[in-house]
Protein backbone atom coordinates (compact mmCIF):
# COMPACT_ATOMS: atom_id res chain seq x y z
CA UNK A 1 0.00 0.00 0.00
CA UNK A 2 1.19 3.00 -0.93
CA UNK A 3 1.72 6.06 1.62
CA UNK A 4 -1.02 8.40 0.12
CA UNK A 5 -3.43 5.34 0.22
CA UNK A 6 -2.61 5.40 3.91
CA UNK A 7 -3.23 8.60 4.30
CA UNK A 8 -6.69 8.44 2.93
CA UNK A 9 -7.68 5.54 5.18
CA UNK A 10 -6.84 7.54 8.07
CA UNK A 11 -9.30 10.54 6.60
CA UNK A 12 -11.79 8.31 6.37
CA UNK A 13 -15.26 8.55 8.31
CA UNK A 14 -17.04 6.17 9.91
CA UNK A 15 -19.67 5.45 7.32
CA UNK A 16 -16.45 5.64 4.33
CA UNK A 17 -14.95 2.76 6.71
CA UNK A 18 -18.22 0.93 6.83
CA UNK A 19 -18.17 0.68 2.93
CA UNK A 20 -14.82 -0.54 2.69
CA UNK A 21 -16.01 -3.44 4.94
CA UNK A 22 -18.94 -4.11 2.53
CA UNK A 23 -16.27 -4.19 0.14
CA UNK A 24 -13.98 -6.78 1.42
CA UNK A 25 -16.62 -9.00 1.61
CA UNK A 26 -18.34 -8.38 -1.38
CA UNK A 27 -14.80 -9.20 -3.10
CA UNK A 28 -14.63 -12.17 -0.70
CA UNK A 29 -17.49 -13.46 -2.58
CA UNK A 30 -16.46 -12.12 -6.02
CA UNK A 31 -13.38 -14.55 -5.69
CA UNK A 32 -14.85 -17.61 -4.09
CA UNK A 33 -17.65 -17.19 -7.21
CA UNK A 34 -14.99 -16.51 -9.80
CA UNK A 35 -13.46 -19.81 -8.69
CA UNK A 36 -16.56 -21.38 -8.65
CA UNK A 37 -16.45 -22.73 -5.15
CA UNK A 38 -18.92 -22.89 -2.27
CA UNK A 39 -18.75 -21.57 0.88
CA UNK A 40 -18.40 -25.16 2.33
CA UNK A 41 -15.53 -25.57 0.08
CA UNK A 42 -14.07 -21.84 0.43
CA UNK A 43 -14.11 -21.90 4.55
CA UNK A 44 -13.26 -25.60 4.52
CA UNK A 45 -10.10 -24.71 2.95
CA UNK A 46 -9.64 -21.89 5.09
CA UNK A 47 -10.30 -23.55 8.66
CA UNK A 48 -13.01 -21.34 9.13
CA UNK A 49 -16.47 -22.43 9.48
CA UNK A 50 -19.45 -21.98 6.61
CA UNK A 51 -21.67 -20.54 9.13
CA UNK A 52 -19.33 -17.62 9.56
CA UNK A 53 -18.08 -16.86 6.01
CA UNK A 54 -21.94 -16.66 4.73
CA UNK A 55 -22.19 -13.84 8.07
CA UNK A 56 -19.15 -12.58 6.48
CA UNK A 57 -20.31 -12.64 2.53
CA UNK A 58 -23.41 -11.02 4.19
CA UNK A 59 -22.27 -8.28 5.66
CA UNK A 60 -23.32 -9.67 9.12
CA UNK A 61 -19.58 -10.00 10.19
CA UNK A 62 -16.62 -8.22 10.27
CA UNK A 63 -13.54 -10.73 9.48
CA UNK A 64 -10.48 -10.50 11.50
CA UNK A 65 -7.28 -9.77 9.95
CA UNK A 66 -6.27 -13.49 10.86
CA UNK A 67 -9.29 -14.61 8.85
CA UNK A 68 -8.56 -12.36 5.98
CA UNK A 69 -5.01 -14.21 4.98
CA UNK A 70 -6.71 -17.35 5.90
CA UNK A 71 -9.20 -16.56 3.28
CA UNK A 72 -6.75 -15.03 0.39
CA UNK A 73 -4.67 -17.86 1.32
CA UNK A 74 -6.91 -20.32 0.31
CA UNK A 75 -8.31 -18.33 -2.46
CA UNK A 76 -4.39 -18.07 -3.69
CA UNK A 77 -4.58 -14.44 -4.02
CA UNK A 78 -2.67 -11.59 -1.82
CA UNK A 79 -4.47 -9.90 1.05
CA UNK A 80 -4.30 -6.79 -0.52
CA UNK A 81 -6.47 -7.89 -3.48
CA UNK A 82 -8.97 -7.87 -1.00
CA UNK A 83 -8.84 -4.05 -0.61
CA UNK A 84 -7.42 -3.15 -4.01
CA UNK A 85 -9.59 -4.23 -6.59
CA UNK A 86 -10.56 -1.04 -8.39
CA UNK A 87 -9.52 2.66 -7.39
CA UNK A 88 -12.31 3.49 -5.27
CA UNK A 89 -14.87 6.56 -7.48
CA UNK A 90 -15.29 9.45 -5.27
CA UNK A 91 -18.88 10.14 -6.56
CA UNK A 92 -19.35 6.15 -6.06
CA UNK A 93 -18.09 5.95 -2.86
CA UNK A 94 -20.19 8.84 -1.55
CA UNK A 95 -23.68 7.07 -3.40
CA UNK A 96 -22.68 3.78 -1.42
CA UNK A 97 -22.14 6.12 1.99
CA UNK A 98 -25.73 7.87 1.17
CA UNK A 99 -27.32 4.43 0.57
CA UNK A 100 -26.12 2.88 3.62
CA UNK A 101 -27.38 5.91 5.46
CA UNK A 102 -30.45 5.73 4.30
CA UNK A 103 -30.99 2.01 5.03
CA UNK A 104 -30.16 2.75 8.36
CA UNK A 105 -33.27 5.50 9.16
Amino acid sequence: MDISHENNIEECSHDEIEVLEIKVATRIQEERLARKLSQMELALEAGISQGYLAMVESHQKIPTITTIFKLAKALNINPSDLFEKQVIDRQEMKNQIINLIQSKL
